[in-house]
């Protein structure tokens, strides 16, 4: 039986971190996946999406130009020379996470479809090996929640991990949830010529959003042609392009050539025989503490198989946790209050921070300051990118503790808010900042200086 001081289960961005991290800190490590290494940011996510939605954002450019003083004759997209193009920037970056290269440093990799299957909490298989640890961390992810309705059998349902199988045009595409993924990706698929509509239960689409920006958003993906209808679920299927759907108690029916289910995600944890472990989970992952430690003290978890922030920085950051944790007896805290994130639409959603609901909770609504500025700033205006909102929170001492924003790049420079925060830079001093002339940033300058005005 082989012996390691660490076992990582899962290799998608947490696993990759923590049994990297392992290695370097001189822990004889093991690596297991069941599928591909990289894991679902690589092969199904954040890769293949960006290299889609950056297609469609060039493709989208080409219809501008006339505007510009440029006259161009407007090429027709080959969808399946697009997904083949969008499979070989995958595959490039695949290729600094193939099991050789991770074998190569020392790190033991077994990759079996089989899985990890835990015989008791100190010991796998995986294949034919049996293998023991000291420790384990569980990096398993989560997959497309496929939602129990009626008929579903007679579609061919696309979701995240098939959808870039695809290599004919969609034509008429319906999203079953709108949130980060349907959005995203609907709205590069209009751009290439689809006809999208993006279906929620909800009141509005994007939830997850400040009300304002997200419907901000919603407005200009309208204007682009993607339909969208809220308060409404599908009921069944009645064959394999029609959905009965419910709208305020009135059944109505769909047609459409295929449908995208973006309705959540499941966490990985089927048949790996947690119980022999004595891990305890629900629906929504495995049970974590403060440290990232799960019911047996040596076997910790992170990424999405564990929090409701499924996202790939968040895991690789708890993956380090994990293995800080594991070396120095649990100094460190799964703190994950500065918690940026992006939504790479166009204009772009970025986030970091507390909403204005939390705010008002953790301090009271009279304790905080909700500062506004429009996107209108010279940068903006030089690239014909007008048009935003950054919504900035203050507390009474002048410090942020959120901010969201829609806008051209927001997904980027909302980080300096995520340094802000961090750090506590009060606002005075972010207002006697230098920021470069013209530049996106500016905006950020600007809801300081402006914020101080009114001191």
């Amino acid at each position: 039986m082989k012996q390691f001081d660490i076992i990582v289960i899962g290799a998608g961005s947490g696993g990759l971190v923590a049994a990297t991290t392992a290695h370097r800190k001189g822990l004889k490590t093991a690596l297991i996946e069941k599928n591909k290494i990289g894991g679902e940011c690589t092969h199904y996510g954040c890769v293949p999406s960006k290299a889609l939605i950056n297609t469609a954002k060039s493709f989208h450019s080409l219809k501008k130009m006339n505007s510009l003083g440029i006259s161009v004759d407007l090429p027709k997209p080959d969808f399946g020379e697009i997904m083949e193009k969008v499979d070989e920037i995958v595959q490039g970056i695949y290729a600094h996470e193939t099991p050789e290269v991770f074998e190569d440093i020392g790190i033991d990799v077994f990759v079996d479809k089989s899985g990890a299957k835990f015989i008791d909490e100190h010991t796998i298989t995986i294949g034919e090996e049996t293998l023991e640890a000291k420790n384990f961390v569980i990096c398993t992810g989560s997959g497309p929640g496929i939602p129990n309705i009626e008929g579903i059998d007679l579609v061919s349902v696309l979701h995240n991990e098939n959808f870039w199988e695809l290599r004919t045009h969609p034509g008429k595409i319906v999203f079953i949830g709108g949130g980060v993924i349907s959005i995203e990706l609907g709205q590069s698929l209009a751009r290439l010529g689809c006809d999208v509509c993006i279906m929620d239960r909800n009141d509005r689409i994007l939830r997850v959003t400040d009300e304002e920006i997200g419907n901000y958003l919603c407005r200009q993906i309208e204007k682009e042609g993607v339909h969208l209808i809220t308060e409404s679920s599908p009921v069944r299927f009645t064959d394999k392009n029609t959905m009965v759907y419910s709208s305020n108690g009135e059944e109505k029916t769909l047609t459409a050539d295929h449908f995208f289910i973006a309705a959540g995600r499941s966490p990985n944890i089927s048949g790996m025989d947690l119980e022999q472990a004595g891990v305890t989970y629900n629906e929504r992952g495995i049970d974590t503490n403060e440290y990232l430690q799960t019911s047996v003290s040596h076997i910790y978890a992170c990424g999405d198989v564990t929090t409701p922030f499924k996202f790939t920085h968040t895991a690789s950051h708890q993956a380090n946790i994990c293995i800080d944790n594991i070396l120095q007896k649990n100094t460190k805290l799964n703190d994950l209050t500065v918690l940026p994130w992006a939504i790479f639409t166009d204009p772009e959603i970025g986030h970091v921070g507390l909403t204005e609901t939390e705010a008002s909770q953790k301090f009271g609504e009279k304790n905080i300051s909700i500062f506004k500025v429009d996107a209108n700033i010279d940068r903006f205006i030089t690239d014909r990118k007008t048009g935003g909102i950054l919504k900035v929170i203050f507390n009474k001492e002048d410090l942020v503790v959120g901010a969201e924003a829609v806008g051209a790049h927001a997904g980027e420079w909302i980080q300096l808010f995520t340094i802000v925060i961090k750090n506590k830079i009060p606002a005075a001093e972010m207002a006697d900042t230098i920021f470069a002339y013209p530049s996106y940033s500016e905006i950020v300058k600007k809801a300081f200086s402006r914020y101080m005005r009114t001191k």
